[in-house]
């Protein structure tokens, strides 16, 4: 194939053509009447170099515009939307090809501005949400995650990772919008996780972007705040009753003493009134203790080392058989007094149900750290939970004299640390009372027995 000439040889091409046959006929013209030969000479001369010259400055003129437009758009091409082409402000065709081009440069400026400003907040949105999202491939890889999905899933962590790409595996059967509620267990952490499903295409391939809800933690935050609210109305209203009755019950009974006409009336009387006063202070007290759970307060978080602490709550059960199997000591960042009454809650729990079935076996304590957590466990060998369903439930007690609100309050306590508390019954017999604490909480640990 013949190749084509630039279109700048076109347009000399084009003034030869105009120009050449001119001067050749003006020479023609000159020789016909005689004139002299250095004059036809010298005017074929200084016409051949003013064709020349043209045609070169016409060659530059043209090479220089196409070639600053060509950069103009080379650099839109490779991003630089700050370059520009000077215009001559003449309003001619070339003014307007030029002004066209710096208004697109402009344009696609201010749009690149956008989106960077755009992609900023929603990065800024997708880092701090507390909703897991993960992108998934058709190959069911992970193609992105934020850190609320790190954090919740443990994608850190290869083997957890793989385990959550097979419990997903069946979200490529599902199609956009579609949601469901599925259980996920990674290493010892399960809970229920609402899966909402989108679909999105990148570089022409179809991929899965889900967003993952921890349904516990949203159920517990409503449940706590309806607890809460119902505690602080019962409060108000049971204390605006029982003030008054245990005042007047007092004055009565001052005044009987005072004014006695029937010994046998008085006695009954004295004895009613006091039955009155004392069940009034006791139901005072009894809610008293419910408004703990309204009132816990923020945790005042400080190194804390788990061994020690867990020593010195043994401690104050002498009379039981507790072992604590473990050797290693961590350090935490806890509130050693909320962390202590959640201790001495779940031992003592510990301590009673064993009494009542096996007095002389023993309760065993242990800890570790494995998947990014650290997990204590308190295990005993009573009579194990008869009704799991009312564990957390507040009010609710197996135990004559119980509150109902220690398993309650300890599950708050731990909560509020970023935790999880569980209680489940063993295959041998016995409860496992188990406490998960994020690992970043760690501060250090040693491998000496302190």
């Amino acid at each position: 194939m013949q190749k084509r000439r630039p279109f700048e040889a076109h347009l000399i091409r084009l003034v030869l053509l105009a120009s050449l046959p001119l001067l050749l006929l003006l020479l023609w013209m000159m020789v016909l009447a005689n004139i002299s030969i250095w004059l036809i000479l010298l005017t074929g001369l200084f016409g051949s170099l003013m064709i020349l010259y043209a045609s070169y400055s016409i060659y530059q003129k043209i090479s220089y515009q196409f070639r600053s437009i060509s950069n103009l758009l080379e650099a839109l091409i490779q991003g630089d939307y700050a370059l520009r082409a000077r215009s001559d402000q003449s309003g001619g065709a070339l003014d307007e090809l030029v002004s066209a081009m710096n208004d697109l440069a402009q344009g696609m400026s201010q749009q690149r501005w956008k989106s960077v400003e755009s992609q900023l907040l929603l990065r800024t949105i997708i880092e701090h949400i507390d909703v897991a999202i993960i992108a998934l491939t058709q190959n069911n890889q992970i193609r992105f995650s934020n850190p609320a999905a790190d954090h919740l899933l443990q994608l850190h962590n290869a083997s957890s990772n793989q385990q959550l790409l097979q419990q997903l595996a069946f979200v490529q059967e599902l199609t956009s919008g579609c949601h469901q509620l599925v259980e996920l267990s990674l290493g010892y952490r399960q809970g229920r996780f609402n899966v909402y499903i989108e679909e999105f295409r990148d570089a022409g391939k179809q991929h899965k972007l889900l967003f993952i809800t921890d349904m516990r933690s949203l159920l517990r935050t409503e449940e706590r705040k309806a607890w809460q609210d119902l505690i602080r109305v019962i409060s108000h209203e049971i204390n605006n009753s029982l003030s008054p009755i245990a005042s007047i019950s007092q004055t009565l009974k001052r005044l009987i003493e005072r004014d006695v006409r029937g010994e046998t009336v008085a006695e009954d009387l004295r004895e009613g009134l006091h039955i009155i006063s004392e069940r009034a202070i006791g139901l005072s007290q009894f809610v008293e203790s419910y408004k703990q759970l309204a009132k816990l307060p923020e945790p005042q978080i400080q190194p804390l080392a788990i061994r020690p602490l867990v020593e010195k709550i043994v401690a104050l059960f002498n009379h039981t058989a507790i072992e604590i199997e473990t050797e290693t000591n961590f350090t935490l960042q806890l509130d050693p007094i909320q962390f202590e009454q959640v201790l001495i809650n779940l031992i003592k729990n510990a301590v009673e149900a064993t009494a009542l079935t096996n007095p002389s076996s023993i309760i065993k304590i242990r800890w570790a750290v494995s998947h990014q957590f650290f997990k204590l466990d308190i295990c005993d060998q009573g009579t194990g939970i008869s009704n799991p369903n009312n564990l957390f439930v507040p009010f609710y007690s197996t135990k004559k004299q119980g509150s109902g609100i220690g398993l309650v309050l300890s599950r708050q306590i731990i909560e509020a640390h970023n935790g999880r508390l569980t209680l489940s019954n063993q295959d041998s017999g016995g409860c496992c009372a188990s406490i998960e604490l994020p690992v970043l909480a760690r501060v250090n640990e040693s491998q000496s027995t302190i």
